[in-house]
């Protein structure tokens, strides 16, 4: 209730700034305030005791007659001296404030100073996010609203659904072929046209929330660049939907860019199904990939503070989530660790705590999992930068997060009881850390990109040319020597058959005419004709036979093409399918230099192979065999970059098999279970070479110093 600074406020005459708005918002049954800032477009949540207190700030009293005035009409609910200490100073910091401050309360406040601290904390924080901005955009969104206007009521609600839900069903119906293309996607040739589309998918993705802003009410005054990722990407600032009293305003300003882009994919579908031009076909599959999978994966993710944090917290009503999330951990932090009695929880309703908790923890995890990941793939391609971004990392949440906590140890005036308890607490969970991360074994493994082989396998041709007219054997299938597999039909061949049938006929009357006229010299001329005639007929019936084409030998059957290809022309030799023996595959793995020691030190404790056309099933390694020399050229053009593979290719190679660098060869023997078979040879996969556990700090290590050799290598 009372606070040893209050001496410092009590005596000042201050009010709200005149240009501050208000708006009531209710969050989980309970009352807010939401104040405004016009002129930065910022909002601040202050609770409703605290809003009695600041609304009776007219500049004509002084703090501490407004609170003599608060605890008398609001005994209970009026705030403390040291709530109101907080509330003015962070009021006055935001510039929503007047007034003519002492020297002693501007110490107290040090509003200059703590400003641009945050601001650039903030801005350090997201280097990876930042935000440019560069002209206003709400005439321009006023001139469009009109034309959007129709799409934003319910029927063009509806319409939307209709277009999407008929794009998702038409999806499904051709996934396999979705699938075969997205193997492309990144390949380098098509990252220009990846970069276009992404860069036009943003553009109605950005728009799309300013329209729906403006229709709302709303103002839109910031558009520029987001360096996302260290990309360019368009954006806008449609803050001024939190000002939104109902909430499903709210949320459908935050939905309005991916629902944009739900659009734009549907029609990029139909445009990739029904258009034969290969730049329109590969830019509408860019435009579709970029608006579907990437949207769904990366900013419907809550975790990151893009389109799906907002709607997760304004559809469970959790406002400023990160930053009460963050504060709830330190809150659990001083209260359980180092026994602190007097912090508060973030959480004001019942269930806030447990949503805070657990989405503060798993926000950390992944944004430390994300800063990894960028940070090794940039480092991949560009050591320099790659070691910078490290670097600042390091610094920013690391070093920087050890010396708050050193400092907020030493000086914290809530741990003045307990400060020897968290100083024991913080040395504990060091000593763990420490002990977990250089003493601890822990699993470790690496992966080979590879393609399946069958060790033995036989091509079935089309023995004569014919219509395929009918499967008779499912791929793939188990089948015997001499089973049926496909039939094929020709009735030009057939007509051939019975013409020469006819002329087989006609001369042996010939031939007997001329035995009762007795024309000797004639008869053997006619028989010479009539068995050539019967050597093509047996000709053309063997071809007849051969369309029944028919398993060669026992093994499994296999022509993933077959369902395709029935109803079209088979010319005599056109491979059908093929049949390979199902007790002998081998998966061949390209083992790059890196990995090549794990290879040769005998340290391989076991493998698995998974193929990418069933990523669900883990097929064991029964046998192993390394090609103890390196090798450049590639098993097949599928794991290459130009065919969308892992592999990089020597620059200037157009046929895509020859490796950038030299790489080992692995050819295991697999184990298939029992009734499960590949529906295909040359299947494509990953093959996990697991290793002795080792604790982390030699696994970081080892990939540090990789990192390095390869950077200093290229």
């Amino acid at each position: 209730m009372f606070s040893d600074s209050w001496h410092r406020v009590s005596s000042e005459c201050v009010r709200l700034n005149p240009a501050v708005s208000m708006n009531r918002q209710v969050f989980r049954g309970q009352v807010w305030y939401l104040l405004r800032d016009p002129l930065n477009n910022e909002y601040f949540r202050i609770t409703p005791e605290a809003y009695a207190f600041v609304g009776r700030l007219k500049g004509d009293r002084t703090v501490g007659d407004v609170w003599q005035e608060c605890l008398a009409l609001f005994p209970d609910e009026a705030p403390g001296q040291e709530e109101v200490i907080q509330v003015l100073s962070q009021l006055y910091r935001a510039n929503l404030l007047q007034s003519d401050l002492a020297p002693d309360s501007r110490q107290l406040f040090e509003r200059q100073r703590k400003t641009k601290t945050q601001k650039l904390r903030g801005q350090a924080a997201n280097f990876l996010f930042l935000n440019i901005p560069l002209f206003d955009p709400d005439r321009l969104l006023t001139v469009l609203r009109p034309f959007f206007k129709p799409f934003l009521s319910p029927i063009g609600f509806l319409v939307w659904l209709g277009v999407v839900g008929s794009a998702i069903w038409t999806a499904i119906g051709h996934i396999d072929d979705l699938a075969d293309q997205s193997s492309g996607v990144l390949a380098p040739s098509n990252l220009f046209y990846l970069y276009a589309s992404t860069v036009l998918i943003k553009v109605f993705h950005e728009f799309g929330h300013g329209i729906v802003c403006k229709h709302f009410g709303g103002e839109v005054r910031k558009a520029g660049v987001m360096l996302m990722l260290l990309t360019p990407l368009p954006y806008v600032d449609a803050t001024s939907s939190w000002g939104f009293r109902r909430r499903w305003q709210r949320i459908a300003v935050d939905a309005a860019g991916m629902g944009s882009e739900f659009l734009i994919a549907s029609i990029a579908l139909y445009v990739w199904l029904t258009t034969s031009d290969p730049l329109v076909n590969r830019l509408a599959y860019n435009v579709m990939f970029i608006a579907s999978i990437s949207t769904v994966l990366f900013n419907a993710n809550p975790l990151l503070r893009f389109d799906g944090y907002y709607i997760f917290s304004d559809l469970f009503d959790l406002p400023n989530l990160y930053q009460r999330a963050t504060r709830q951990l330190k809150f659990l932090g001083e209260r359980f660790l180092f026994g602190g009695k007097k912090i508060v929880s973030p959480a004001h309703a019942q269930g806030e705590a447990s949503w805070l908790t657990i989405y503060g923890i798993a926000a950390f995890i992944y944004r430390i999992i994300l800063l990894v990941f960028i940070t090794y793939y940039v480092a991949q391609g560009f050591l320099g930068l790659g070691v910078a971004i490290a670097g600042f990392c390091v610094f920013l949440y690391f070093l920087v997060p050890i010396g708050k906590l050193i400092h907020y140890l030493v000086t914290c005036e809530r741990l003045d009881r307990h400060r020897r308890r968290a100083f024991s607490v913080t040395a504990i969970l060091l000593i763990c850390v420490v002990g977990i991360i250089g003493f601890i074994p822990f699993p470790r493994s690496f992966r080979a990109a590879g393609v399946l082989n069958p060790a033995k396998e036989t091509v079935v041709y089309a023995a004569s040319s014919g219509a395929i007219a009918e499967l008779l054997v499912d791929s793939p299938q188990v089948v015997k020597a001499g089973q049926p597999l496909v039939r094929l039909s020709n009735l030009e061949l057939e007509f051939d058959i019975e013409g020469s049938i006819q002329q087989i006929d006609q001369l042996d009357t010939q031939i007997e005419e001329a035995r009762r006229n007795q024309y000797g010299t004639v008869i053997g001329s006619l028989m010479g004709l009539v068995k050539a005639r019967r050597m093509m007929l047996q000709e053309l019936q063997r071809q007849r036979e051969a369309l029944l084409i028919v398993a060669p030998r026992d093994g499994i059957w296999t022509s993933p093409q077959s369902r395709e290809m029935v109803g079209t022309w088979a010319p005599r030799g056109t491979e059908i399918g093929r049949i390979f023996d199902p007790n002998r595959f081998e998966f061949v793995s390209v083992v790059p230099q890196k990995q090549s020691g794990n290879l040769f030190d005998n340290q391989i404790s076991g493998s698995e192979v998974r193929l990418y056309q069933e990523v669900g099933q883990v097929i064991p390694v029964k046998t192993q065999e390394v090609t103890p020399a390196g090798q450049a050229r590639l098993p097949t053009a599928a794991l290459g970059w130009l065919a969308g593979g892992a592999i990089q290719i020597k620059k200037g190679d157009n046929s895509g098999m020859i490796a950038a660098e030299d790489f080992y060869l692995v050819r295991s023997q697999l184990d298939f279970p029992s009734g499960r078979l590949p529906d295909s040879a040359r299947i494509t996969g990953q093959i996990k070479f697991r290793l002795p556990p080792e604790p982390l700090r030699f696994q970081w290590s080892r990939i540090l110093r990789q990192t390095f050799q390869k950077g200093k290598d290229s």
